[in-house]
């Protein structure tokens, strides 16, 4: 039975989800906008054979911890929460993660070895190599806020009257129109909280969201070499941010690491392919001797 806890870090308030579950404790980290409870279909199904939460990380879904945008500098701080959240838990944690999610597992992987004993990377967040330069000086010139992804964060609608039209207003749209039912469901539900007026709001606002893409990690290559753990990524073959020149590069640089793609899926890989992600991560963690 999924349940809602907070965790007390130590600038504020975390909320987590316990889906329950029996098995080896596992955690699912979110993407960039969205909080633990859109993974709900996924970690349900999880749930068979892993015992699985997931925390909503700062400035999304139910967590209060300070959130600023003026404060946020790069993905560091996501890593330094979770490592908290895990110290809390008393022992090491299977990491899935997806997107920004799995970068944030990725550098806590390496940074804290102890707390991570698997790594699973569904299309993180890990730009081509012959891009980081250029990322880094549109970061500390500014122009990163301009990108597009950021910009139409920043664009965002923040308010609606209820969660019935948002509902239907997204599952049109793109990345929505194409997951499988229950995943937008799910970020609506605890992704969203009471207004004025009895209308609703993102419980991520267009500024954090923003931001966050803003200051994606310029320097996330040198970590990939130093990866201990078990590690399997998983990805979309029409995906438009684990480009192919990243995979390639990724696979040279963690030899050691199981790299699936799947065909015909986006970068929203575990809300189009839930039952093929959740076969992969079970195939995996057998062959590892992790179930």
């Amino acid at each position: 039975m999924q349940r809602t806890h907070t965790f007390k870090g130590s600038d504020g308030d975390f909320s987590y989800i316990d889906w329950g579950g029996s098995g080896p404790l596992t955690h699912f980290s979110h993407a960039t906008g969205f909080c633990a409870g859109t993974y709900t279909p996924i970690a349900e199904k999880l749930c068979r054979r892993l015992r699985v939460l997931g925390m909503d990380d700062r400035g999304h879904g139910r967590t209060t911890a300070e959130a600023d945008p003026r404060n946020l500098k790069n993905w560091d701080v996501f890593a330094e929460d979770l490592a908290q959240f895990f110290n809390h838990q008393r022992e090491p944690v299977i990491a899935i993660g997806h997107s920004r999610g799995a970068v944030a597992h990725l550098l806590l992987a390496v940074k804290r070895p102890d707390m991570i004993r698997a790594l699973i990377l569904i299309d993180p967040t890990i730009l081509p190599f012959s891009w980081m330069w250029w990322w880094y000086l549109a970061k500390v010139t500014g122009f990163a806020k301009r990108v597009p992804i950021a910009a139409r964060a920043a664009r965002r609608n923040p308010i609606w009257p209820d969660t019935e039209t948002l509902l239907n207003t997204y599952r049109t749209r793109h990345p929505f129109k194409s997951w499988e039912r229950g995943f937008l469901e799910g970020y609506i539900e605890d992704g969203t909280t009471s207004s004025d007026s009895k209308r609703i709001r993102l419980c991520c606002t267009p500024q954090w969201e923003s931001r966050c893409f803003s200051v994606c990690s310029h320097d996330i290559w040198r970590y990939i070499p130093q990866i201990r753990q078990p590690t399997l990524v998983l990805y979309g073959a029409a995906s438009d941010t684990f480009l192919p020149s990243a995979v390639k590069r990724f696979q040279a640089k963690a030899p050691h690491a199981v790299i699936k793609r799947f065909d015909g899926a986006s970068h929203f890989v575990p809300m189009e392919r839930p039952d093929d992600t959740v076969e992969a991560i079970f195939m995996f963690l057998q062959e590892k001797g992790l179930l």
